[in-house]
């Protein structure tokens, strides 16, 4: 339920965004407030408690938020929080990039090798991949040593595993 609750607050705020041509910069201060909110346990503590009063929640997002953010993203987070849905705000987001990314034809790429991928390999790869779903891939790298050698990517729900670990786990199986 919370999900459809999510993306239906993130289909509002987008269609906010694409109207007024400001998905970059609510995009932006969407995650700016998110970042805030996950970094500083205290400030998560206040605005996820249900026995604090909106308003005393409302009062300190203005102080901390309403000169760093737009007026949509700060009339946004209001809205959240008279509606006690700002526990959701990281679920909004996510759903908020999707839809924007959806809309620029891009698609967010994590990608997983046993060893740092060079700028020019992560490029080069981010090419090739996006000329196979005809999207422009924005590419995050992780580094997992366990996987021994080749990549695993996971571009939305799609699992390419290219893993050395997982060729030499179904060898293990066919014998």
């Amino acid at each position: 339920m919370s999900g459809a609750v999510s993306k239906r607050y993130a289909r509002a705020l987008f269609e906010v965004a694409s109207e007024r041509g400001k998905l970059d910069q609510i995009e932006a201060d969407l995650k700016a407030v998110v970042d805030a909110i996950e970094q500083n346990t205290d400030l998560s503590k206040i605005l996820l408690h249900p026995h604090i009063a909106r308003a005393a929640k409302k009062s300190l997002a203005d102080d901390l938020f309403k000169s760093h953010v737009s007026e949509e993203t700060h009339n946004f987070l209001n809205v959240l929080i008279d509606n006690g849905r700002e526990g959701q705000l990281v679920d909004i987001y996510r759903s908020f990039v999707r839809m924007a990314n959806d809309a620029r034809g891009i698609a967010e790429a994590t990608v997983t090798s046993a060893k740092p991928l060079s700028a020019e390999e992560q490029a080069e790869l981010a090419e090739k991949l996006g000329q196979k779903l005809n999207k422009k891939l924005r590419v995050q790298t992780v580094v997992d040593p366990s996987i021994l050698g080749g990549v695993v990517i996971k571009i939305g729900d799609r699992l390419y595993d290219g893993s050395i670990k997982t060729k030499l786990e179904h060898f293990a199986h066919q014998q």
